[in-house]
Parts: C-alpha cells; sequence; structure tokens
C-alpha cells in the first residue's frame, strides 16, 4: 500500500462527506461522527468538533437536513474543492451521501470442509455455543470470527499463534464447527500498532481505532483519521503488509480514484 498517496497537500483537489457548520467564528467541515443528543427545543446547532477543518465556500442551501438558530448554521453534504494547505475551498455540493465501503463476508471458511461439508446446527439464536477459556488472553488466539457458509451452519474460526492449544481447548466443544489458521500477527504486535497510534491520537487527529477480521480472519488494526499526514505516511510505510488500514475521511482525489 502506499501510503503517500493518501497524503493531503495544498493545491490537491479533495473531497467528503460531513456535516457543514457555521458558527460565528467561521465555517467548517466535520467528519461523520456521532452528534450528541441535545434534549432542549429549540436545540442550538452543535459547534464543530476538534477534527472539523475549515471550509470557505460553502452553500448551506445545497445541503441535506439544514437546521438553523440564532444565526448559526449547519447540514450534511458532500463537498469538493481545493486543499489550500489550512482550508477547503469548496466548488462542490451534493446530498447524497457515499455508500460505506462493504462489510467483510465471513461465509466460506478459510479451511478446507470436512467430508460432507460443514455440519449443521446452531442454538436457538443461531450462534455457536463454546468457552474460550484465557485463549486470548494468553495470546493463544489472536482472533476469533463465527463464519457462516450457508443457511443454518456456522463454523468458528480462529486465527492463532498456538494452534494446539486452541485445538485441545475448542475441539472438544465445537468439533467439525472449528477451523483454525495461523495468525499473521502475534498479540503483541498488534497491541503495539494500537499503542502508537493511541500515542499519536490527537497530533495525527484520529477519531477512531479499532481491532477488525479481514475475510480470511486476520487480525488488523484500522483507523479513522482526519486527514493522511507526511509523518503517518511515512510510519505506516514501515510495517507489515497488511497489518493496518488507515482511513482518512479527507482523501485528496488521486486517492479516491
Amino acid at each position: 500500500m502506499d501510503w503517500d498517496e493518501f497524503v493531503l497537500r495544498p493545491g490537491d483537489r479533495a473531497g467528503a462527506w460531513g456535516r457543514l457548520v457555521r458558527t460565528a467564528h467561521g465555517t467548517w467541515l466535520d467528519p461523520p461522527l456521532p452528534v450528541p443528543l441535545i434534549l432542549v427545543h429549540p436545540r442550538p446547532v452543535s459547534p464543530p468538533s476538534r477534527f472539523a477543518v475549515p471550509v470557505s465556500g460553502a452553500d448551506f442551501t445545497r445541503a441535506a437536513q439544514r437546521y438553523e438558530l440564532d444565526g448559526d448554521l449547519e447540514g450534511w453534504a458532500t463537498v469538493g474543492g481545493v486543499w489550500t494547505g489550512s482550508e477547503l475551498s469548496i466548488d462542490r455540493h451534493s446530498r447524497r451521501r457515499p455508500e460505506p465501503d462493504p462489510a467483510p463476508a465471513w461465509h466460506a471458511p478459510p479451511c478446507p470442509p470436512p467430508p460432507g461439508g460443514w455440519p449443521h446446527g446452531t442454538n436457538y439464536a443461531g450462534n455457536l455455543d463454546f468457552d474460550l477459556g484465557d485463549l486470548l488472553d494468553s495470546g493463544a488466539a489472536v482472533m476469533v470470527v463465527t463464519f457462516r457458509p450457508g443457511a443454518g451452519r456456522a463454523v468458528l474460526v480462529v486465527a492463532a499463534v498456538d494452534s494446539a492449544t486452541v485445538e485441545a481447548r475448542l475441539r472438544p466443544q465445537l468439533g467439525k464447527r472449528l477451523c483454525v489458521v495461523p495468525s499473521h500477527w502475534t498479540r503483541h504486535d498488534i497491541e503495539e500498532v494500537r499503542g502508537h497510534l493511541h500515542r499519536h491520537r490527537e497530533d495525527w487527529n484520529i477519531y477512531q481505532s479499532a481491532v477488525e477480521a479481514s475475510e480470511d480472519a486476520q487480525a488488523f488494526v484500522t483507523a479513522g483519521l482526519t486527514q493522511m499526514l507526511p509523518e503517518t505516511a511515512a510510519w505506516a510505510a514501515t510495517l507489515p503488509a497488511g497489518i493496518i488500514t488507515l482511513r482518512p475521511w479527507l482523501v485528496p482525489a488521486r486517492a479516491a480514484r
């Protein structure tokens, strides 16, 4: 992954979906963060978050869910424009929200099916009953995901560092409904990446971080950030491929393509 492609530089065209906010102090575009519920009427316009970027040229008549109170304005829009280095100069507006990224399709487990195929049978809620014990705490297992290869079928897929310990714990409980694969990383590897992001959450404007599972049940770290900075891209380039997915919100047009 060429993370440098996502670095936002002066003169780049860029765009994003977000909340436009105008107050007496200026106009901003905020990432689509949860907006606090204010139980007063009429409710005030929520101020921009610390992750918002200054903008110029915003046209609130072309924003969805436009709301105004006491001179303050807000509304949602997909906007495009030129990044000056300190603000986004907007020249395009749309009320259309981009489609979200598709969720992983945990259907076919990354193990060969047993003779006769993956067995039917789940509990009353359509899930599997099992007890992991200390597999995650000890680091023997790094990621645990339930795959569903068909109606009424569920398979527990475990990305493991110590496959023998995982097998000894879970095979008696799950039988053929277990798939154990080698983990690409140790739990320490994952925690080191998360820890580095946490230490830089303010200077890199990181507003979200989590550990997720890929379509082959491998653990990886994700982070949502306002924009890709050169130092963030340089650090990410030193990591093994696949251990991290950075999701900048304000993306240069060249990367969006």
